[in-house]
């Protein structure tokens, strides 16, 4: 297979991603929505807040490379966002609507 993962820049409103994502630490997730932790990687909306997953970003994404190669190839429902950009935007729209 010589297909690789490349990462690609598209623009996205944060507010709507942090609304429908869910955020893979070690061992499980985080709802971006209502926080609600230990998520399973399989599951298609929160568990808490019944919010759909439409963005996934894994904190540390060389440990979880055989998971978004998976992810890719099984779920096309999913967006796989980059963690640290996605935290570094959503600090700098917090701090923008802090000084407003």
């Amino acid at each position: 297979m010589s297909e690789k993962l490349l990462r690609v820049y598209k623009p996205f409103d944060v507010n709507k991603v942090k609304e429908h994502i869910l955020v893979y630490g070690d061992l499980s997730g985080q709802c971006g929505h209502c926080q609600n932790m230990d998520v399973k990687l399989e599951t298609v909306s929160c568990p808490n807040c019944r919010t759909d997953f439409r963005y996934i970003a894994f904190r540390n994404v060389h440990h979880h490379m055989p998971k978004i190669i998976n992810i890719n190839a099984t779920r096309h429902d999913l967006t796989i966002v980059d963690y640290e950009d996605y935290s570094r935007t959503l600090g700098a729209k917090k701090a923008e609507d802090f000084f407003k």
